[in-house]
């Protein structure tokens, strides 16, 4: 099925968006290099709770090392390891831990990777190119942030050294009996990512506390994540220093789960009325990507329901954009198609007529653990899942669509797109991978008291066939 014709494509705004783009993606590369991407200058997560930086979220992150930290709190961001990498990219090499985007640019056809829209973002990244004089120290336009591990879920995908509730689990039953060894704390403390319990002595969150009041008035995007921030202290310490310095050409964005006690979510709805005036924007990040029972059991420690009610009392009582980032997995096939009706059905009771987008959806494949690799299910099975996807966004589009509010973006619909091209390739070692995916929800089904065959009974065959009794 076509996504859409070429007159719509050609008088498309969003695809006039789209080549505006690749047009200033090629005046960066020949600029500075055909293999740029300023993320790596730009763009800073830091998780504080164990040590560890990556410029964007697809290179892992790597250990910031406390001797570069001593005497410059903006090693944060401005490591030996990122300068390397940022080196590389300037002599127009490929850094390895950029395979994400090499992958999707390598394909065939017309597909933007993740370093195109980053590089030319119009909010923190392509009007500040003038900050990238080499391979040196730079102040980051867009920071996030990690302050601990503080966590109410405990997500299928997620694992002990972001979620204490994971953590707590790992430390009563040990880690699961899947090839790769997940939770090995052995192995999590041997390559230093072990969270610092919150009540011994964090260097790495002390460093942030003498770089905040430096590099705060540098940043025009500011995000806060976690575990889950609305359980941190240092979450809401950040807020009352932004109330007390205001930043009205800064963005701010917080991660959460949505899923947290009422009391935190009218908290966290009185500081964003508070603060949106003081700033720029001021926008909520959540994640799901599967619907009802099913998101359930992935993101276990979620009530779909009083999610999406949550979802909704944020949009109504404030002014918030809500952007969705999805994680799509093996056991989304099933229902990530009703979640992005979701998604279209919250569009059209809360975008204006003026179009203003008030709930964006981000399209993400899952890359690790393996074992949950939405490539591991059988290939008709995929095709059917991908069928479903592409109907009901490209049912739902500028022109398809009965809702103009509601309608997805050229953009996601090559989203869509680009995971589906995804999802029918062929995953290496299947097998293997396969036999840990019933291994690791067998383990699972017992430790949490859920049902695997009950909450996905089309896959309880699958699951049969690959379980070790």
């Amino acid at each position: 099925m076509a996504r859409t014709d070429n007159h719509n494509r050609m008088t498309s705004q969003n695809q006039k968006n789209i080549d505006s783009m690749r047009d200033s993606m090629q005046t960066i590369e020949n600029q500075f290099s055909p293999t740029m991407c300023a993320a790596k200058w730009l763009q800073s997560t830091i998780l504080l709770y164990n040590g560890h930086t990556h410029s964007c979220h697809h290179p892992p992150a790597h250990k910031i090392p406390l001797d570069e930290l001593a005497n410059n709190p903006s090693a944060l961001h401005n490591t030996e390891h990122k300068k390397t990498a940022r080196a590389q990219m300037l002599r127009g090499q490929r850094p390895s831990e950029c395979q994400y985007c090499w992958a999707v640019e390598d394909r065939p056809g017309q597909h933007m990777s993740d370093r195109t829209y980053k590089s030319t973002n119009i909010h923190w990244s392509l009007p500040f190119l003038d900050r990238i004089t080499g391979a040196g120290d730079v102040d980051p336009t867009y920071v996030e942030v990690a302050f601990d591990t503080t966590c109410n879920f405990k997500c299928s995908y997620c694992s002990p050294d972001v979620s204490s509730k994971w953590m707590e689990e790992i430390e009563q039953y040990g880690q699961y009996p899947v090839s790769t060894g997940f939770g090995d704390l052995d192995w999590m403390e041997k390559v230093g990512k072990m969270p610092i319990p919150q009540r011994d002595f964090n260097p790495y969150v002390e460093a942030f506390w003498k770089w905040w009041p430096d590099v705060r008035d540098k940043l025009q995007t500011f995000r806060i994540t976690g575990g889950e921030p609305l359980l941190s202290k240092h979450t809401w310490r950040l807020l009352e220093d932004i109330d007390r310095n205001p930043r009205p050409d800064m963005s701010l964005a917080i991660n959460t789960n949505l899923g947290v006690p009422e009391v935190f979510i009218e908290r966290l709805i009185d500081y964003h009325n508070r603060l949106a005036p003081k700033l720029k924007q001021f926008d909520i990040f959540t994640s799901a990507e599967a619907h009802g029972k099913q998101c359930d059991y992935i993101r276990f420690g979620i009530s779909y329901p009083t999610f999406m009610q949550n979802v909704r009392r944020v949009l109504r009582e404030t002014n918030a954009v809500v952007n969705f980032m999805t994680t799509v997995n093996a056991l989304c096939y099933s229902t990530f198609d009703k979640f992005l009706l979701d998604v279209y059905d919250l569009r059209c009771q809360f975008n204006p007529a003026d179009s203003l987008n008030r709930v964006t959806v981000m399209v993400n494949h899952l890359r690790w653990p393996v074992y949950l690799d939405l490539r591991l299910l059988p290939l008709n099975v995929r095709r059917q899942a991908a069928e479903r996807f592409r109907q009901v966004v490209n049912e739902r589009t500028r022109t398809t669509s009965q809702n103009p509010c509601g309608r997805f973006y050229l953009e996601e619909v090559d989203q869509i797109e680009r995971l589906i091209e995804f999802m029918l390739s062929e995953l290496p070692n299947v097998e293997n991978y396969r036999y840990d995916f019933a291994q690791f929800f067998r383990e699972y089904d017992r430790r949490r008291g859920t049902d695997f065959k009950a909450t996905f009974p089309e896959l309880a065959d699958f699951i049969d066939r690959y379980t070790i009794a």
